[in-house]
């Protein structure tokens, strides 16, 4: 497929947004670990601040944006009818916190709200790309445990970088501990994405030649590409890129991704440092905002069976 920046940028930008919200409720639920001076000056504002611009960069994607209220009319059938509802709602969930921050603690209630909202969320954009069936990379469990896990470390890394600048460095041991958590997030996520990655070179054609093309024969062979030239299903449906190419990717998202990123909080876990914590959730966006451009070139549609590949 055909990777739209406008999706990955809103994907990774709203993921970690609902990661930090997560992490903040489910730390502050039991024990009302941060301040509401913490929460309303800097925790929730820049929750807000990449919801916002998570949403910004959803509306590229769209040919008419001022139509874009039009998408929640199917949310009966529709798990992007589902997105457009669920985006809103956590925003507002965010902003109400954010003003209840400003006069006393967020009630319980506020943060379990805000849990439930953004694993809706996660759910409902992870389920557009699974619940096509047809294709085999994203139809499978691990594409919505791909989405909450990374979306939970990128967020997880921004909180322990919050958590440094307001306290200043003189709180070590909360900043180890939460790199200490960091580092077991992506090492779990490094994991998945390793065996997601074995899963899809595995995967094989549930179709042919014959099939996709309705021609019955025992030795068919495919010279051209279909079309003499350019057409939507010759753009959209492939990523127009090498082999080799896709070859160094896949090695930069695991440098950027995750083992250089482990490699920072491995440090900041011995040695607490908010430099290596910007430091590493910096690198690791890289290679987050690259993983989620081989997430969708890698999924093969079956109408590349007859297209086959542009060179």
């Amino acid at each position: 497929m055909r990777p739209q920046f406008s999706i990955i940028f809103f994907t990774t930008l709203a993921g970690m947004a609902q990661g930090l919200l997560f992490s903040l409720a489910f730390l502050d639920m039991p024990t009302q670990m941060f301040s509401p001076a913490f929460l309303s000056t800097l925790a929730l504002p820049v929750a807000l601040f990449l919801l916002a611009l998570g949403l910004l960069a959803s509306f590229f994607h769209l040919g008419h944006p001022e139509r874009a209220w039009r998408a929640a009319m199917m949310w009966r059938t529709s798990w992007l009818s589902r997105e457009v509802i669920a985006l809103p709602i956590l925003i507002a969930l965010t902003l109400l916190a954010y003003l209840q921050s400003r006069s006393t603690e967020i009630s319980l209630w506020l943060w379990l709200g805000l849990m439930i909202a953004t694993i809706a969320l996660w759910v409902c954009t992870a389920k557009i790309y699974q619940c096509i069936r047809f294709i085999q990379e994203w139809s499978h469990p691990s594409t919505l445990l791909n989405f909450i896990l990374l979306g939970l470390t990128s967020g997880w890394m921004l909180l322990s970088i919050l958590l440094s600048a307001w306290e200043k460095g003189d709180n070590p041991a909360i900043i180890s501990a939460m790199s200490g958590t960091s580092f077991t997030l992506l090492f779990l996520a490094l994991l998945l994405k390793l065996w997601i990655w074995r899963r899809n070179r595995n995967l094989r054609p549930k179709s042919n030649l014959e099939s996709a093309t309705g021609i019955k024969g025992e030795n068919i062979r495919q010279t051209s590409m279909g079309l003499m030239g350019g057409s939507f299903n010759t753009r959209e449906f492939f990523h127009h890129q090498t082999d080799r190419m896709i070859k160094n990717l896949r090695k930069a998202i695991l440098l950027l991704g995750y083992i250089l990123p482990m490699v920072c909080m491995a440090f900041s876990f011995s040695s607490p440092s908010g430099a290596l914590l910007i430091l590493a959730l910096v690198i690791h966006y890289v290679g987050l905002l690259a993983e989620r451009w081989m997430f969708f070139a890698e999924a093969n549609h079956p109408q590349n069976l007859y297209y086959q590949r542009v060179s």
